[in-house]
């Protein structure tokens, strides 16, 4: 019986796939409940239930599987934040559904929203996807006369800065989603939004994205 080696070669590549996600899933649990920095190959082989000789199949280092969970979120932020500010011609109306739906997507997940802070903690870059979210609005929001011209480096620390602090605070009880809309306006005021303006479209952008998930049980 002829062997059809395109099948054979279809059904490895599945198999390696299942096994580098199984793998990523593990990263998952194991620094959510560790940290990136304490956790080492034991522990991700452990979750995972491969062998150490596997895990070398797919990652060089720790750090290499832990870089590819964080690419992984960043890709998965990028499809969430794309699909909210579908069509919305406003920039700051479209970073202020960016903060909105970050906050969403933590109190809908809080154990991924704690693997991205502790990530982010860590020796891992931030989310290059969120960085160029943050960037292409940013840059139209100046364009557009929406906001000052200002240093995108300082505006984006401004603005990653408080969202992390704050979803820190909120995942650990210490703060409340009803904070959220003084946070995105105070944010879209710094960057030059009037006041009322700020807090007009903090309002409309928590609208849009109040109704799904845990987040419209909460606020």
């Amino acid at each position: 019986m002829r062997v059809n080696l395109q099948a054979r070669a279809h059904n490895a590549e599945l198999r390696r796939k299942r096994t580098r996600e199984r793998l990523i899933e593990a990263a998952l649990a194991v620094i959510a409940e560790k940290g990136s920095d304490a956790a080492s190959i034991e522990d991700f082989v452990a979750a995972a239930g491969v062998s150490r000789g596997t895990f070398y199949n797919y990652f060089p280092a720790v750090e290499d599987l832990v870089a590819a969970l964080n690419d992984q979120m960043g890709e998965d932020l990028g499809k969430r934040f794309a699909a909210v500010t579908q069509g919305v011609r406003d920039p700051a109306l479209a970073l202020a559904l960016i903060v909105q739906e970050s906050f969403r997507l933590a109190i809908s997940d809080p154990a991924r929203a704690w693997v991205a802070l502790r990530i982010e903690g860590g020796n891992v870059p931030r989310l290059a996807e969120s960085i160029r979210q943050f960037d292409r609005v940013f840059k139209a929001a100046v364009e557009h006369g929406r906001f000052r011209s200002v240093n995108t480096d300082a505006a984006r620390n401004l603005l990653f800065g408080a969202v992390r602090l704050s979803q820190a605070e909120l995942l650990a009880g210490r703060g409340h989603p009803s904070e959220i809309n003084d946070l995105v306006a105070l944010v879209l005021a710094a960057y030059g939004l009037p006041h009322d303006e700020a807090q007009e479209i903090s309002r409309r952008s928590a609208e849009t994205v109040r109704g799904q998930d845990h987040y419209a049980q909460v606020m």
